[in-house]
């Protein structure tokens, strides 16, 4: 018998247990004889108005429309309702809670007391705060019970409706925009209101196997534009198909994370449909994320013009504002690889000129036009237009087919904008017109001339020629010609331009003259033309461009250094080699346009004896003509670039560079070319273990808490590495002028011995990075200048003078008689802070040769520009400071002063440069001229490494932040970088070794230096894949050690060199760190030996005459090569895998066939060793491609979660072959808020751990499982 009886309504006390069910059974029984009413659907149904209740009362209601409620609803309360449903199906069950602190959970029973469906009551601020609530649920047609049951209290309920879903009856013709919640047919699709523009329901939480069916009528055959309007709060691969009725998928998008799971973003994709009624099916590949509506959009039809934004589908384009006659935005920053998708309809195939509305500031860019299959439909070059907003129009032409078709726009080669793209019928091809004026006789005195021939057809060059270059040479700079008379006699110049596809050749141009007087002799009255190498100058600022453009033989170009530069009017340098002589009679220098009286170009030598002489100024005053040494004489008689003295003992060229330079030099007298000798230089012995270093701070040993002791957590994760640089600032030793501390510090209370002590127990190598102003001397720089990186000497001081730097020099020396490895230090020269801070403190003691410290570094990238003058210093300034770091300027500072003078035996590190090898040769020199040279010839330097800093990216930006990504260090300039700071160590240093003590890359997709996904690898695993490599590329290049930057995340929330770290803050590791650790682990000792191929690379490394091979992809597509390796007789080989989140690289052992082995490489490093011992196992008799690991469920489909609902535990099981740390978080399924994360170890092949939930309160909730970088999502009630 069904408990359907109407039950008038009682307001009810709070009476016992048994009182409740007494009373209970005489209202039932009371009412079996009254006649049953049922309510009809759809329809509003009051709360109070209930058939039969339990422990539930009424009360008035402040919502709106007045009236009563439902109230004092709790755990196991329930309210039964007779109902009519007039046709039978899904229903939407919309509630009116209120919700002051409960966690309500209401179950929509039948009268079989089975559980239809279930909706969370979140809190809603108040007990009559209202909002309204739904759910879905299947409801037979007829009449019923249903019974509204409180799972969970305590809430309030106003009124409930019930909606039938009405399904259409036919389907959606497309294009067309549907609601996600009006769907046919579903899987685990449930509804809520939506925050979006429009208001209404969207689809929610959607987990991984989840389905929507939506029948579509397809007018036409072709590719649709597919916009799905999604939210996705937290999961960085959630994934969603679009599937025909057999299964087959019609397309795929990966949709990122937008804020919240009320972070409204559209996504789009193209897919391809067949014409006809069907049935598409939306599928959850990966989870959790929500959607509101999706859309499909026809193809835009062709010809015509499409604004470049409007792509359909991009991987990386940009959008900024346009200053282009149009207005609007234009896509920028558009770089190799990047590409844009067009969906279109084409009217008719044939030939079709494409129009591109492009600007480019520098780049060498290549448009490839191609279809869907990626095949190259045509391809055109984008030239500079000298400007990021100087816009002009190129085209092509292309043979297009008709139809729905996809228009890729791929750029071959950056960097360019893109304003829009037009496409127009046919092609006709214009006759190109050139215009050129006639040329008058000359005579041989006269000075060169310009030349301008003009065409109306600009996209092919026009070209002049001379027909006698012994009378008249012709050259070219840019858009301008010049003619530069040679000789007497009659000449032609002829002016041509080729075709292309829009205009043909034209008829050629040609302009005759005679040029009269005697030849100009071949042996000049004033001597030789000094040959000038334009490289070997360097400048003492930080400019962009080098000053080539001075001896390159054009004379119509202006020569610009770069913008933004920290010193305006500087100096450039030129060294005479060893043997080298030159002698000085005259000087031309071209003025072409500008001048610069006010600061003149001032051209000096310095002599053997140091002697600075001016001997020649540029002023600029006359346009486009030669000029001599002395810009007020008159350019009359013989001699107007004579010198008024032959220059001789030349030592150096100096040039006083101004803003405007002339476009060309030429130094006449006599020239004898530098010895031809051929250096020796040392073996380098790189091991892996020194490419394996990092950067950090003494927090990342201790807590600052307790300076007696570790946190082991934190020291047991830096020996995954070999060497530490730490980052040490100027205030922790010296807090207060004269009074130093280490143990503890008095600025930090940190313990130096003991991090120091710990490092070398565990073989970790400490490079000591003495850096930043101390507060004492930061405090005689006014407010307006106070900045702790400023240069490190007392505010006015002179950074010229040695002298200026005494007291950093004073703290070096104290550390290095405390950390150096020289125990005879005087002691009386050493002092520390003795006492104690407070009451039960220890005092620091003296401590003298502790041996912990071989390395320091004086300062941090000293060239830093972007500080302003202030925290900049020229490479002489910074070699100044060197000097008296050092040893005290060569013992000329007084007692206690530089490094050498406490610890011979510390190496002095270069502090990391960032501007390039030309900043060490301005050090050479001035070490050349303070420090003089050594009893063996070579120069008294004031440093033992050298050392800079790298950051590759897309644009070799050098850390400007002018870049979009980072990049793989093989593809971009950083080898000829790298190579040319050894070539300059040679060659000017000495031979010294070359560190690099910077390097990295960030996950935040925000950052300029980013790594970014590849394929189907995510950030982190590409910046894995790229830190190996980094290691593997310097060593390869001659760098001798490497730390990278750094171990933990600065900022989290993303920025450059914010999350460049290599551990998680809960000091596990990265994927990143994962591969050193192992690569240190078992191949450490290993020394490179050479490099045996380029592509795949092919490194040989050697152990005790034993060779490993590494072998990677220097790519960054996802590309893969084959190799056969020579491995000398080995019957077996061992290849090694470097293995996110494990101990231990993943090994397989394959048989070696008449010792050569065939492998693929990819882009993750692999290693390989060849195995002789006749005892090593034998592998399967089966050819294995070794670099094919074997395929693995993927992670969502290994996890289990049970029971569910569940009240006090769930139980997590995950069976899969990976080891390491699972990480488990839940969050709260409405809000996406994180309330707990726990870290379990998985060290087999299955686990089974029990997850505690008591002290949660009831409510739905989502178990995320994390395992390296996949992650894995579940939904779970927690019930009582």
């Amino acid at each position: 018998m069904l408990l359907a009886n109407k039950l008038h309504t009682i307001k009810f006390s709070h009476l016992l247990e048994m009182k409740k069910i007494l009373l209970f059974i005489f209202l039932f029984c009371a009412h079996l004889s009254q006649a049953q009413t049922y309510k009809s659907l759809p329809g509003k149904i009051e709360a109070e108005n209930y058939d039969l209740m339990y422990g539930v009362q009424t009360e008035t209601t402040s919502d709106t429309l007045g009236g009563l409620n439902v109230g004092f609803i709790d755990d196991g309360d329930w309210m039964d309702y007779n109902i009519k449903t007039v046709s039978a199906g899904l229903h939407t069950f919309h509630f009116r809670v209120a919700n002051n602190y409960g966690y309500g959970i209401i179950e929509i029973k039948d009268a079989g007391n089975n559980v239809l469906g279930q909706v969370s009551v979140p809190q809603t601020g108040g007990w009559q705060s209202w909002i309204t609530i739904t759910t879905q649920v299947n409801l037979p047609a007829g009449d019923q019970v249903i019974r509204l049951f409180a799972k969970s209290g305590a809430f309030n309920l106003n009124w409930f409706e019930p909606v039938l879903l009405v399904v259409p009856d036919l389907e959606t013709t497309l294009p067309a925009r549907i609601e996600a919640e009006d769907f046919n047919a579903m899987n685990n699709a449930l509804t809520e209101p939506t925050s979006d523009a429009g208001g209404g329901s969207n689809v929610r939480w959607m987990e991984d196997g989840s389905w929507m069916d939506y029948k579509v009528q397809v007018p036409a055959h072709g590719f649709y534009t597919i916009s799905y309007r999604i939210a996705n709060g937290f999961s960085p691969d959630a994934t969603i198909s679009l599937k025909a009725e057999n299964g087959t998928v019609l397309g795929q998008t990966k949709l990122p994370q937008t804020g919240g799971m009320q972070g409204w973003k559209t996504v789009n994709m193209i897919a391809e449909l067949p014409a006809g009624n069907h049935t598409l099916r939306l599928f959850t590949e990966k989870g959790i994320f929500s959607l509101n509506w999706f859309e499909v959009k026809n193809p835009r039809p062709l010809p015509g013009k499409l604004e470049a934004e409007s792509f359909d589908v991009t991987n990386n384009a940009r959008l900024e504002p346009t200053t282009d006659m149009d207005a609007g935005y234009a896509v920028s920053y558009i770089n190799d690889g990047d590409w844009m998708d067009y969906n279109v309809n084409m009217a008719a195939s044939g030939i079709h000129t494409l129009n591109f509305r492009i600007s480019n500031s520098y780049g060498n860019g290549l448009i490839e036009i191609r279809n869907a299959a990626g095949t190259i439909l045509g391809q055109v070059d984008v030239p500079q237009t000298g400007g990021w907003q100087n816009w002009s129009t190129i085209r092509t032409t292309v043979n297009f087919s008709a139809g729905s078709q996809i228009l890729r726009i791929h750029a071959k080669r950056g960097a360019f904008n893109l304003n829009w793209l037009e496409v127009v019928s046919g092609s006709v091809q214009g006759q190109s017109v050139i215009t050129m004026a006639p040329i008058t006789d000359k005579n041989i005195g006269d000075i060169g001339f310009n030349m301008t021939a003009t065409s109306n057809n600009n996209e092919t060059p026009v070209i002049l020629t001379s027909s006698n270059p012994e009378v008249a040479a012709v050259s070219n700079s840019g858009d301008s010609w010049r003619v530069t008379l040679v000789g007497a006699g009659d000449v032609t110049i002829t002016a041509s331009q080729a075709g292309n596809n829009n205009y043909m050749p034209a008829l050629d141009v040609s302009r005759s003259f005679t040029v009269a007087g005697s030849s100009r002799p071949s042996d000049p009255a004033y001597g030789t033309k000094i040959p000038i190498d334009p490289k070997r100058w360097y400048q003492l600022t930080n400019a962009a461009n080098g000053l080539e453009g001075l001896f390159d033989g054009n004379t119509q170009e202006n020569v610009h250094t770069g913008w933004g530069k920290i010193i305006d009017y500087y100096e450039a340098y030129y060294p005479l080699l060893e043997g080298e002589q030159i002698s000085l009679d005259h000087i031309r220098f071209f003025d072409y346009t500008g001048s610069t009286p006010d600061q003149p170009m001032i051209l000096s030598v310095i002599d053997d004896q140091w002697r600075r002489i001016p001997i020649a100024t540029f002023t600029g005053e006359i346009y486009n003509g030669w000029v001599g040494p002395y810009p007020n004489r008159p350019l009359t008689g013989n001699d107007p670039f004579k010198l008024d003295s032959v220059i001789t003992n030349i030592r150096y060229l100096v040039i006083t560079v101004p803003h405007t330079l002339p476009t060309e030099i030429e130094f006449y007298g006599n020239y004898t070319a530098p010895a031809q000798t051929q250096k020796q230089f040392r073996t380098r012995n790189i091991r892996l273990n020194d490419m394996i270093g990092v950067n950090g701070y003494e927090w990342n040993f201790q807590d600052g808490a307790h300076a007696e002791k570790l946190v082991e957590s934190k020291m047991n994760a830096v020996k995954g590495f070999s060497g530490f640089r730490h980052y040490m600032d100027w205030e922790k030793l010296e807090s207060s002028e004269g009074v130093f501390s280490y143990n503890p510090t008095l600025s930090g209370s940190w313990n130096y011995d003991l991090i120091y002590e710990r490092c070398k127990q565990e073989n970790i190598e400490v490079l000591a990075c003495l850096k930043t102003l101390s507060n004492w001397m930061l405090s005689s720089y006014p407010d307006s200048l106070k900045d702790h990186e400023n240069v490190p000497v007392r505010y006015g001081k002179d950074f010229k003078d040695p002298l200026s730097y005494i007291e950093q020099a004073r703290v070096g020396f104290q550390y290095a008689a405390r950390y150096g490895s020289n125990k005879n230090v005087d002691p009386t020269l050493l002092s520390v802070s003795t006492t104690p801070r407070w009451f039960g403190d220890y005092p620091n003691t003296v401590r003298i040769g502790l041996d912990l410290v071989k390395y320091i570094e004086c300062d941090n990238e000293r060239d830093k520009w972007w500080k302003g003058r202030k925290g900049y210093q020229t490479a002489r300034e910074y070699a100044a400071n060197l000097s008296a770091f050092y040893d005290g300027h060569k013992n000329t500072m007084g007692p206690a002063v530089g490094i050498k003078n406490a610890d011979p035996n510390m190496k002095v590190v270069i502090a990391g440069l960032v501007t390039g090898p030309d900043f060490v040769k301005g050090m050479v020199d001035w070490c050349k001229e303070f420090r003089g040279y050594n009893a063996d010839g070579s120069v008294n330097l004031c440093w033992d490494i050298i050392n800079f800093h790298i950051y590759t990216d897309n644009t070799s930006s050098s850390q400007s932040g002018t870049s979009t990504r980072g990049a793989a260090p093989e593809v971009t300039n950083a080898s000829q970088i790298l190579q040319d700071f050894v070539k300059v160590s040679q060659e000017v240093s000495n031979d010294l070794p070359v560190w690099i003590t910077e390097s990295g890359y960030d996950i935040s997709q925000t950052s300029p230096l980013k790594a970014i996904p590849i394929g189907n690898k995510s950030a982190m695993q590409t910046q894995a894949d790229w830190i190996l490599r980094t290691s593997l590329f310097s060593a390869r290049n001659g760098i001798e050690k490497l730390f990278f930057y750094q171990l933990y995340d600065d900022n989290g929330s993303g920025g450059m060199f914010g999350t460049s770290g290599l551990l998680n803050n809960d000091q596990t590791r990265r994927p990143s760190a994962d591969y050193l650790f192992q690569t240190k682990k078992l191949f450490g000792e290993y020394v490179y030996k050479e490099t045996i191929n380029a592509d795949p690379i092919v490194d040989r490394y050697e152990l005790n005459g034993k060779s490993l091979f590494i072998l990677a992809v220097p790519d960054e597509v996802g590309r893969t090569g084959e190799y056969t390796l020579n491995l000398n007789g080995a019957t077996a080989a061992r290849i090694y895998t470097p293995t996110a989140g494990s101990d231990n690289m993943a090994m397989t052992e394959v048989p070696v066939n008449g010792g050569s082995l065939t492998v693929t490489a990819g882009e993750t490093p692999i290693f390989i060793v060849g195995v002789s011992d006749p005892n090593a196992r034998k592998a399967a008799a089966e050819t294995l491609t070794p670099a094919l690991a074997p395929v693995e469920k993927v992670l969502h489909e290994d996890v289990t979660v049970y029971p569910n609902p569940a009240s006090g535990f769930v139980n997590i099981d995950l069976a899969n072959e990976n080891t390491g740390i699972l990480e488990i978080n839940i969050f709260d399924s409405k809000t996406g808020r994180l309330h707990t994360k726990t870290q379990v170890h998985k060290s087999g092949s299955k686990l089974s751990h029990k997850l505690d939930l008591t002290s949660m309160p009831v409510g739905v909730y989502v178990v995320e499982v994390k395992q390296g970088n996949e992650s894995a999502f579940r939904k779970i009630a927690k019930v009582d």
